[in-house]
């Protein structure tokens, strides 16, 4: 099978287009207002056991995501007008089981990527050839994980400091990527996840999901502290990401339940804590949150990718809360389950006409387009 051939055939697999269920909201609605419908597209990529991050190279109709299982970047190409994929091509970036895991755009270097070896305890500087789908991407740059540390997981670049979480070693590295031998690693609990830095006041949260706590750091004076996840809120914070007012954060809970709870951490450290109200997201695992990139005029909101890698009975679901101006009060949600459920979904990147989400073992990525009206 020539190379065109299996990429149309991995096209038309992934071309399960499916009228989602109403695209509404459960409250605030005003009686017998028309609920817009929404669409749920899903896109077959080249199979792999674990299909994780996912990027948007800026300015530029290309998605990259990381199949961890085969260390493999794999390219979508976007319509640029209708951001439908219309390309997709995988490309192996080191060895095998050099587990390639986080991936994050650089500023300081326009047109690359970071990207981390989680088994090959290194980072990457990456020029994914973003202007071609058949180019395959270049490694311009590693870094070996000093002092010991093991397991890079997540990284993202904060001008010339790369923050990253260490699974391996329980620990957060910040490493200036200009000079590699300037580099501090703070100790975490089991497992650092995520990390960000607060608007405000600049400190640095990190998840950690098996210890269910919050770690704070003070990169000035290298000060940390923990934050327990209060039981009677839930468990096992995962996704954790800047945004309005703070640093935001969800639960994903046990095997038994979710919570459908997340939080925005304020200038103080203190946590206020939300939680859906929909049938559909009361007992969610949610495992990671997205903010809309600027411009696409959709009024303050939230978006929360519930996944079934809690439980199999957990259902495979986006959603939209929307706030009001303050980003202090929710004023409605609005939910959509994946045409695929029991598919472990990972990762939220939205666009300007709606959100991609990543299936961690059916290697494909869905596509959510918000009906005209509410973008």
């Amino acid at each position: 099978m020539d190379r065109r051939t299996f990429q149309s055939r991995l096209l038309a697999l992934g071309g399960l287009t499916v009228a989602g269920a109403l695209f509404g909201v459960p409250e605030g609605v005003a009686e017998g207002e028309p609920r817009r419908r929404s669409v749920v597209e899903e896109y077959q990529l080249p199979f792999a056991e674990e299909t994780h991050e996912i990027v948007k190279l800026p300015g530029r109709p290309m998605v990259l995501v990381s199949q961890m299982s085969d260390s493999r970047l794999v390219k979508l190409r976007l319509d640029p007008r209708t951001e439908q994929v219309t390309g997709i091509r995988a490309f192996p970036l080191g060895p095998s089981d050099a587990l390639l895991h986080g991936l994050a755009v650089s500023a300081r270097h326009p047109g690359r990527i970071w990207a981390t070896h989680e088994g090959g305890n290194r980072l990457l500087l990456v020029d994914p050839r973003a202007d071609a789908l058949d180019a395959a991407p270049r490694v311009e740059r590693e870094i070996d994980i000093p002092g010991g540390g093991r397991g890079p997981h997540y990284v993202n670049e904060y001008g010339d400091v790369l923050w990253v979480t260490l699974k391996g070693s329980n620990q957060v590295l910040a490493l200036d990527h200009t000079r590699p031998a300037r580099h501090r690693l703070f100790e975490a609990v089991p497992q650092p996840i995520f990390a960000a830095r607060h608007p405000v006041s600049g400190d640095f949260y990190v998840s950690q999901d098996s210890a269910s706590s919050l770690l704070r750091i003070d990169p000035r004076s290298g000060r940390t502290s923990q934050i327990p996840v209060p039981a009677e809120r839930g468990s096992t914070p995962v996704g954790l990401i800047s945004g309005p007012g703070g640093v935001w954060v969800v639960l994903l809970g046990t095997a038994e339940t979710g919570t459908g709870t997340f939080g925005r951490i304020d200038e103080d450290g203190q946590i206020h804590w939300y939680r859906l109200r929909g049938p559909q997201g009361h007992s969610a695992g949610l495992l990671h949150l997205a903010f809309d990139p600027p411009g696409t005029g959709r009024g303050p909101g939230l978006w929360l990718l519930g996944s079934s890698i809690v439980s199999d009975a957990a259902r495979d679901l986006i959603v939209r809360v929307r706030f009001d101006a303050s980003w202090k009060r929710v004023v409605g949600e609005e939910y959509e389950a994946l045409p695929t459920q029991r598919c472990k979904a990972h990762r939220l990147l939205p666009l300007e006409r709606g959100v991609l989400a990543t299936e961690l073992t059916t290697a494909r990525v869905a596509r959510l387009t918000v009906p005209e009206e509410r973008r």
